[in-house]
């Protein structure tokens, strides 16, 4: 299981036996101190009316329109991870605790930074977010109202460059490499031209590592930033994004994942994240690198049993075996019966006994078979 989906199954089991009575919002007293000095009152004012507010739609009032038309009434807000207790109403998760820490106003706007926190007991308290948004006067109006954090980051901090069909965007202090952007782009199109899939445009954005990323997007802090710093990235499918660290302009495994994932809805989460790393890697590393390190790993563990592989998660922080695995098994499709045959498997089902019975018809790999068969291949 995830560190992440851990989390979130600690504060649900929390939240079980502990009520909200009223909303938990405060307000740090150097703000407190300040707000007549700094002239700080209306945008203080308008971002405790959006805390107070009953639910996300109803707060839509203190958002800016643009934005609000723009993604919805209710989920014009994209910090879709402050809904941290799964509620589907970020409004209801933040007044479990948060305090506004600070107000600064910079460029003709002011930068509203807040703590969401969860008070286990008297000297206990979780506190998985630190985060900022914006709130600045309309175009239309002159009327203060709220915005999300990353577009105006986005322009504050990055620039762009277009190759082909996909524009760039990066931290302002780096230099685009446009060589490893055109062979992106170059294998990208390959890949398009022998599936035939049609592309669209879409955005690339790469910062050089996870906290960057973390900033961009408006968390000062993310309780996932722990660990080792590697490579990772994000695909953000419904808007043809790919948001990356930690390889710049190279990172096609998620740009794989703007096209495939809504030819093939119903496919098997396997053969998704397989079909990306196959052709695009994982954790910026190729589908070889990653095939050798699996095939090390089962010599020295023999205990793990592959008839039941779809039960595996991860080999280390590095490798997970659905990537290698199910890049394996395109592999193995592919060496048999090309492109149509692929095509074919990637019609399997979501469920793991569609795709045990897939295995089995196309490859003719029965699933008692499979760890012998695949620790015997990988020798």
């Amino acid at each position: 299981m995830k560190y992440k989906n851990i989390i979130i199954l600690v504060f649900n089991l929390l939240l079980s036996y502990i009520g909200l009575s009223q909303p938990n919002i405060r307000v740090d007293p150097s703000i407190q101190m300040n707000l007549e000095l700094f002239d700080l009152q209306k945008p203080l004012t308008l971002w405790l009316n959006f805390l107070n507010s009953k639910n996300d739609r109803s707060a839509s009032i203190y958002w800016n329109k643009e934005e609000v038309n723009e993604y919805g009434d209710s989920t014009y807000f994209l910090l879709k991870e402050l809904d941290l207790y799964q509620k589907g109403d970020i409004i209801k998760n933040l007044q479990y605790g948060i305090t506004v820490l600070g107000i600064t106003e910079i460029e003709n706007c002011y930068k509203i930074t807040s703590k969401l926190e969860f008070k286990i007991n008297d000297s206990t308290f979780l506190n998985p977010f630190i985060f900022h948004v914006y709130a600045k006067n309309t175009k239309e109006s002159e009327e203060l109202k709220l915005y999300n954090p990353f577009p105006i980051n986005k322009e504050k901090f990055m620039a762009s460059e277009k190759i082909g069909n996909i524009e760039y965007i990066y931290p302002k202090h780096h230099k685009f490499n446009k060589k490893k952007a055109k062979q992106q782009n170059k294998e990208i199109l390959a890949l398009a031209k022998i599936y035939d899939f049609t592309l669209s445009d879409y955005q690339f954005i790469f910062t050089d590592d996870r906290e960057s990323m973390y900033r961009l997007r408006g968390y000062d802090f993310n309780y996932q930033s722990i660990g080792k710093e590697q490579p990772s990235g994000k695909a953000n499918v419904k808007n043809g994004i790919v948001y990356s660290h930690g390889r710049a302009e190279y990172f096609p495994h998620e740009l794989i994942h703007l096209f495939i994932n809504p030819i093939w809805p119903n496919t098997h989460g396997w053969l998704i994240e397989g079909f990306a790393t196959y052709y695009g890697g994982s954790r910026g590393e190729t589908y070889d690198w990653h095939l050798q390190r699996l095939g090390n790993y089962l010599k020295n563990h023999p205990e793990i049993d592959l008839n039941n592989m779809l039960e595996l998660r991860n080999m280390d922080i590095t490798t997970g075996y659905k990537y290698v695995l199910g890049g394996y098994l395109i592999q193995l499709t592919y060496e048999k019966g090309g492109v149509e045959l692929v095509k074919k498997l990637m019609a399997t089902g979501k469920s793991d006994s569609e795709l045990y019975t897939t295995i089995e018809k196309l490859l003719g790999i029965k699933k008692i078979d499979l760890n012998e068969y695949i620790r015997k291949h990988l020798e």
